[in-house]
């Protein structure tokens, strides 16, 4: 498996960078089409398997750990609330589902990847019960350090979390099992009908959030999954007022990708200087003190995006930045946490890209 997280990381970035090539222009063509086109649908298409792929180099990333996540202020309730209907469906009609009916907790986490989390749970409880009538419950609230679980006490750091859980009244986990529970294609459904992902995959996204994610050993009948994340204690920053038509330094190394990119930006209304490597990025602030804001792919030929922005915050403290990748592993992901910038993983739809950078200009 470690192998597989290693060939998932080497691939990630290039096949990342090169669907959102062909997700930004398939997107900038359709909104060139006349009302009515019949290539409107091919187009659709198009967007939605490069989404496909994008999804599956992501779980891929996420079991084995390596996923880039964006963390922000996150209520657990409104997540949850902004699943139901999903959630809903999935189960189906003869399974009860019961959503928790209050305020829960505050984390610091990527709301994308709770939602993961959660889906892949309420699968896994779905497929436990099976065809006949059952029930599903999801519950949220928080604990003190005194109330940590006596199985985790030798590995979770004595604070405060935020839980989230899962409950189902199917016939359990064998004891057997429960020491594999977590490992990637491991299952015990027959052939065809599970990948053995859903559990690795919610066990890595949580670890890489933080947290830690539990079966409750002595729960009878059926399962419970938890989720326990570290409660957020900070506020989020707040939003930068701009100007009418902001200047956007933009360096990306692949060609379509930097089009379709700066194309996209213009249709927002922003002015765009766009290089393909950070010397040229270098020199472009230079030639242009009034750049607002510089987006960046992490990985540039020469002066890659990390280093970019500590030279250009040399000369500009503050320079909002949003950097963008395919992948960046374990040693970027450490620097990034030091600098004070927005991250965006690819591929990326133009409407993501616009809203992440419109709190920094």
């Amino acid at each position: 498996m470690r192998a597989v997280g290693q060939l998932a990381a080497g691939l990630a970035h290039d096949l990342n960078t090169l669907l959102g090539g062909i997700l930004t222009t398939a997107e900038l063509l359709v909104g060139r089409l006349p009302e009515g086109s019949d290539l409107a649908p091919d187009l659709d298409l198009i967007i939605e398997q490069a989404e496909r792929a994008g999804a599956l180099i992501r779980q891929l990333l996420a079991f084995s750990r390596q996923e880039m996540l964006r963390p922000t202020r996150v209520e657990l309730d409104k997540v949850i609330g902004r699943a139901g209907p999903v959630l809903r469906a999935l189960v189906g009609r003869h399974i009860g589902l019961s959503l928790p009916s209050r305020r829960c907790a505050v984390v610091h986490a990527d709301a994308g990847a709770i939602e993961r989390v959660l889906l892949n749970l309420v699968t896994n409880a779905r497929d436990a019960i099976g065809s006949r009538p059952g029930h599903i419950r999801i519950e949220c609230g928080r604990i003190g350090p005194e109330a940590i679980p006596a199985e985790a006490q030798g590995f979770m750091p004595a604070r405060a979390y935020a839980t989230l859980s899962v409950t189902d009244d199917g016939p359990g986990v064998p004891p057997e099992h429960r020491a594999r529970i977590f490992e990637p294609y491991f299952t015990t459904k027959p052939g065809g009908q599970g990948s053995g992902l859903g559990l690795s995959t919610a066990y890595g996204l949580v670890k890489q959030s933080g947290g830690f994610l539990l079966l409750d050993p002595e729960h009878r009948p059926g399962a419970r999954f938890t989720v326990f994340l570290p409660l957020a204690d900070t506020l989020a920053p707040g939003d930068h007022a701009g100007d009418a038509t902001p200047l956007i330094l933009l360096a990306e190394d692949e060609l379509m990708l930097r089009t379709s990119t700066c194309r996209g930006l213009e249709k927002e209304g922003y002015a765009v200087l766009a290089v393909d490597c950070g010397e040229a990025a270098l020199a472009a602030h230079a030639a242009h003190p009034e750049v607002r804001a510089l987006v960046s792919d992490i990985r540039l030929p020469g002066i890659d995006g990390v280093e970019l922005t500590r030279r250009l915050r040399q000369s500009r403290p503050g320079l909002p930045v949003l950097l963008v990748s395919g992948y960046a592993d374990a040693v970027t992901r450490r620097e990034l946490e030091g600098l004070d910038v927005a991250f965006l993983p690819k591929p990326y739809r133009l409407a993501e890209l616009a809203a992440a950078l419109r709190p920094l200009v």
